[in-house]
């Protein structure tokens, strides 16, 4: 008996936890089991190339029975499908197994569509597969079975006749997972299967070297399940939360740091619902000698001031936080079954955003029940105002399995009714307006979440929406729209011109001041891009900035390391350049400042560090 796992990702450096804890576990119960991972990008016959080949490599025996198992997400439904019936074309005899959250909740309408998958996983299936597994090697081992397969002399790769009679499978198949009889019925297990104790799950990285030398992400649970009751997830399903030992996670994560792993992401869906287990966890990620970076979706508004505290504390880069918002309105969170304290969570948030040692990203959901546009704008214009380093504008997914899925109706909820099961509309926004705020996400995501040009954006928040961020990105996007620029890439150069141009047309007395915060956010964020309209001053000033970096005693003011080198090196970690207005008072004089590369760190030069003439275009020059 061998059984072989596929996990289809996104993209190439993500990695697929689910099969790698199966494989793994049914490994250590003496099951002959292998992993294989691609993504949902590769061509899917050369994806059937590379698990026909596998499968092929490892069976020798002709007799042997071959168990394939794919996980099934919202970003694969459809490739897997595909791909689950391309293997029952090639491997007709084979037992096609599908698990995963997709399939999961309803099993039955999955057996229904796809009648070429045999079996499905309704839960987390480490023990149900391995035990499934067992009993089929033992079947094998029959000597009837075998017997009946060489009178057969079948000439199909690697299958028994097993698929054939089902009526045997009822006495082989675990409790928690759904199947044909053999009068074609549907029979589905009453409730998801759980893993109550995490302790049993070997460490799911056996090639973990491979995984770092190819730049992948390392996922990694320490918890599962959640005592929360969001309407729109599934992870509430499950609301026994249960932990692996805290010993074992941190014998894992000292595994990763040696090994070298740059990102581990905890999948832990609330990371810190018990300060006594995952505060020790930070101290001792936090005191470790690494240059990793640790990620971990938290619910601020719980962070007690210990912990907050702490997290200020941290080395630079070390961890990462992820905050789902999703709502600032009490009325709409009473209705997704949320309970958030938002004074508490603005509290917590804003410490740790002004301690600077860690990048923060924060979601909102568009399309919530009981949320017109007017409700989002607010929420969005809560969140912004906190300055994350990321504001994730998301849409709702009506899941199936959720209680919105159930409750759709009651707040007319419209969506796909394939992945990603996205929004449409409801009785509260239109069609129209959830249309006009995906585009406004694109808007979004080219420049505030692209982190290059928070001058820029601060100063036309302040001056064209009037303090409201909504308001302006609102602005933005119907002019982007209105120009045909939505749907379409762009890169951070067409990002800088679109902004000045906005400007230009729509607003032309906030010109000035906007092309010098642009300028300035472009030298530091995009220091190779140099266009005329932008109004460098680099040449002009050459001889009187060469002459202040000349001077090593004057510039160890502000780079206590510097020494002169040679100008290749110093423009490669350096820049210097005039602006005629202060970016941080908005004040219109002459002001330079000096960008250090290695840290992205602005400084503003005191006035009689450089000398310089008055010029004719009319700035104001005058240092003192």
């Amino acid at each position: 008996m061998q059984a072989f796992f596929v996990g289809i990702n996104s993209k190439y450096i993500h990695t697929a936890l689910g099969i790698r804890y199966v494989t793994e576990y049914c490994r250590t119960q003496g099951c002959a089991a292998h992993m294989l991972e691609a993504t949902v990008n590769e061509p899917i016959l050369s994806v059937l190339t590379r698990i026909t080949e596998k499968v092929e490599d490892c069976v020798s025996v002709q007799s042997e029975q071959v168990l394939i198992g794919l996980e099934v997400h919202i970003w694969n439904r459809k490739f897997v499908l595909e791909l689950a019936e391309l293997l029952r074309k090639v491997f007709p005899n084979c037992l096609l197994l599908l698990g995963g959250p997709e399939v999961m909740f309803h099993p039955a309408e999955t057996l229904t569509a796809a009648p070429y998958v045999d079996f499905i996983v309704c839960g987390e299936g480490e023990e149900v597969v391995a035990d499934f597994l067992r009993k089929l090697a033992e079947y094998e081992k029959n000597y009837y079975c075998r017997k009946k397969f060489m009178e057969e002399n079948s000439s199909v790769m690697g299958f028994t006749f097993f698929r054939d009679n089902k009526s045997e499978w009822k006495n082989l198949i675990p409790h928690g997972i759904a199947y044909r009889d053999d009068n074609g019925s549907v029979i589905v297990p009453q409730e998801p299967l759980v893993v109550k104790n995490l302790d049993i799950l070997p460490f799911p990285y056996p090639d973990l070297d491979e995984v770092v030398a190819q730049h992948k992400i390392v996922y990694y649970e320490a918890s599962r399940g959640c005592p929360f009751h969001c309407a729109y997830c599934l992870s509430g399903i499950s609301h026994s939360v249960r932990r692996r030992s805290l010993a074992l996670v941190l014998a894992d994560m000292d595994h990763f740091m040696a090994a070298g792993a740059k990102l581990i992401k905890f999948v832990d869906r609330t990371y810190n619902l018990d300060e006594s287990y995952y505060l020790p966890m930070l101290r001792h990620l936090a005191e470790a000698e690494t240059d990793a970076t640790f990620h971990f979706e938290i619910k601020a508004d719980i962070l007690s001031p210990e912990a907050v505290t702490f997290l200020k504390t941290v080395p630079m880069g070390r961890f990462q936080l992820e905050i789902g918002v999703q709502s600032t309105n009490p009325q709409v969170l009473m209705a997704i079954g949320r309970k958030d304290n938002w004074v508490r969570l603005k509290q917590n948030v804003t410490e740790l955003i002004q301690a600077g040692n860690m990048h923060i990203h924060m979601d909102l959901i568009a399309g919530l029940p009981l949320e017109d546009l007017q409700s989002f704008a607010r929420s969005f214009d809560d969140v912004y105002g906190l300055r994350p380093q990321a504001l994730q504008l998301g849409f709702l997914k009506v899941l199936p399995g959720t209680v919105m899925d159930r409750t759709a109706r009651q707040h007319g909820l419209v969506y796909m009714s394939q992945p990603p099961y996205e929004i449409l509309s409801t009785n509260y926004v239109s069609y129209q307006e959830i249309r006009f705020l995906k585009i406004l996400e694109e808007v979004f995501d080219l420049t505030a979440n692209s982190g290059r040009f928070p001058f820029t954006l601060a100063y036309l928040v302040r001056q064209v929406g009037s303090g409201s961020a909504f308001s302006f990105f609102a602005a933005l996007t119907e002019w982007y729209r209105g120009k045909g620029l939505a749907g379409v890439g762009h890169n951070g150069m067409e990002a800088a011109r679109m902004l000045f141009t906005f400007v230009e047309e729509l607003f032309p007395e906030m010109l000035f001041s906007a092309r010098e915060l642009l300028r300035l956010d472009v030298l530091q964020h995009i220091p190779n891009f140099k266009p005329e309209w932008l109004g460098w001053r680099t040449d002009l000033n050459y001889e009187t900035v060469s002459a202040f970096w000349r001077d090593e005693e004057a510039v160890r003011k502000y780079l206590p390391d510097y020494s002169f080198k040679n100008w290749r090196a110093l423009h490669k970690t350096y820049a210097l350049e005039e602006f005629l207005c202060d970016p941080w008072t908005g004040e219109r004089k002459s002001v330079f400042v000096l960008v250090n590369y290695r840290d992205f760190r602005l400084t503003r030069i005191e006035s009689n560090a450089i000398i310089i003439k008055p010029s004719i275009d009319g700035g104001t020059l005058r240092t003192e």
